[in-house]
């Protein structure tokens, strides 16, 4: 299979998220999830921000550097303004985080694939073996998202 063909899973994912974010209003953004307290507008960056750090680690693999992704430690919740992201800009962030990944895997050979990914707590994997956390890891979150929404229309 190329690697373009595999993102179409992470593809119908995204597309998946961005059918709940246009049933969202901007009011909807500052709903707590459960867990670790972040807000809507939180979980949807911390998704754009990881799928900007896979992307460098899949291009350090690429370019050789098999030395661990290194991860930026950042404030909880967007660096902006407390409500700087509104809906129109996360959709916008989560389009060219995907489109940076997709011009990755489009200049991506088969053999690439196999090629040692090291992400901080991580077991060892390839590119190849990345794509189902990638997927599962938006699920996982687009679940909680639609968790804390239901329960926020609830009450």
């Amino acid at each position: 299979m190329a690697p373009a063909d595999l993102l179409k899973p992470l593809e119908g994912q995204r597309e998946e998220t961005l059918r709940l974010l246009d049933t969202l209003v901007d009011s909807d953004l500052d709903v707590v999830v459960r867990g670790d307290g972040r807000t809507v507008r939180q979980l949807l960056y911390h998704l754009i921000d990881r799928e900007h750090e896979i992307n460098v680690g899949i291009r350090q693999a690429l370019g050789g550097d098999i030395s661990p992704v290194r991860l930026v430690e950042r404030p909880p919740g967007p660096p902006d303004l407390p409500g700087g992201w509104d809906l129109t800009r996360i959709r916008r962030e989560l389009a060219e985080a995907r489109e940076s990944l997709r011009q990755t895997f489009l200049a991506m050979r088969e053999e690439d694939l196999d090629l040692p990914i090291r992400w901080p707590g991580w077991p060892a994997r390839t590119i190849r073996t990345a794509i189902p956390y990638m997927l599962e890891h938006e699920d996982s979150h687009l679940d909680e998202l639609r968790s804390a929404l239901r329960r926020q229309r609830a009450s």
